[in-house]
């Protein structure tokens, strides 16, 4: 270990790491996204057969031969840090960010970087249709208010309603707080970080919410009061988890240390939470005329939505 943090190459990776983390315009998920290849590049460093030359300088790490050999190990899934279900191969998307952040590493540390050609993503599958949609928030409506509702389906149906308001991401929708909400949760800020190869400007728009997803959010701040209540209100999420989970992060014994319920949700547990719950609404739809089964993905539903902001003057009237 010693001999891998004497090397010039990682000295010169952490500091181009630095560099444009630090910049005003790197978003906190691009930042992450960052963190993570550096991590793995460390790790593809010691691996047996790793080219021995590229721990020379950061320019050396980033031409051709390691790179190919770095994103052939990441794609294997032999650069985790954790056991993942499955053969462990990574997404295409996955892929692509690996490779735009050792492009953004590379202008940040003033060097060249040698990649192969991106891998093309797949074929968007079909967002929800209209009719679906509009099924879907008349049972927003009808369950908002049912009594003794399981809470992580009172938090999917707000939820599934934020979202066919306003179209946010996972990321955008972890980002809520309380203070985003308008009067009589009439309206919601989102501040929007658009996805492409470089780093955009954020966002930030003003969305209504329509009267059913009004109704199923005031039913999930009132379950969600109660839960973050034994955290002394220090939760400023507007979504937080219903159930107690584990951190990932092993105490001195080597144990993962647990996480209360009503801790805010992150975009993976967000996504899961989702699709847990997802499954179970499917199966009390089924019969309803015209009900077709929710996808798993909150991106298939996401994208079938066009929100038009409104101007912050209206808004606050």
């Amino acid at each position: 270990m010693a001999t891998e943090e004497r090397a010039p190459a990682l000295d010169q990776l952490d500091r181009a790491l630095l560099r444009v983390t630090a910049r005003a315009d790197t978003s906190a998920a691009r930042a992450r996204q960052l963190r993570w290849v550096v991590g793995e590049l460390r790790r593809a460093l010691v691996q047996e057969g790793f080219p021995a030359e590229a721990r020379a300088s950061l320019a050396a790490l980033l031409s051709a031969e390691p790179t190919r050999r770095y994103l052939e190990l990441a794609r294997c899934g032999r650069l985790r840090t954790r056991a993942v279900a499955g053969a462990g191969i990574s997404t295409t998307a996955s892929m692509r960010v690996r490779m735009d952040c050792l492009e953004i590493l590379a202008r940040a540390g003033s060097v060249p970087v040698e990649l192969p050609e991106r891998p093309a993503m797949p074929e968007l599958k079909t967002p929800v249709g209209a009719r679906q949609r509009s099924l879907l928030l008349n049972w927003l409506g009808e369950h908002a208010d049912r009594a003794g509702a399981d809470a992580g389906r009172i938090r999917l149906f707000a939820l599934i309603g934020v979202v066919l308001d306003t179209g946010a991401r996972a990321g955008e929708l972890c980002a809520m707080r309380l203070e985003d909400l308008g009067p009589d949760e009439r309206t919601v800020t989102i501040v929007r970080h658009p996805q492409a190869r470089t780093v955009n400007p954020a966002v930030t728009e003003i969305l209504p919410l329509s009267g059913p997803t009004r109704a199923a959010l005031r039913r999930w701040l009132d379950v969600r009061a109660d839960l973050v209540w034994p955290l002394r209100g220090e939760v400023a999420a507007v979504w937080v988890s219903v159930r107690g989970n584990h951190s990932g992060i092993p105490d001195e014994d080597g144990n993962s240390r647990p996480r209360p319920a009503g801790m805010p949700l992150m975009p993976r547990g967000l996504a899961r939470a989702y699709t847990r719950t997802v499954v179970r609404l499917n199966v009390d739809m089924v019969g309803r005329p015209g009900w077709e089964p929710l996808p798993y993905r909150l991106e298939q539903l996401r994208r079938a939505i066009d929100a038009a902001p409104i101007a912050a003057d209206a808004a606050a009237t």
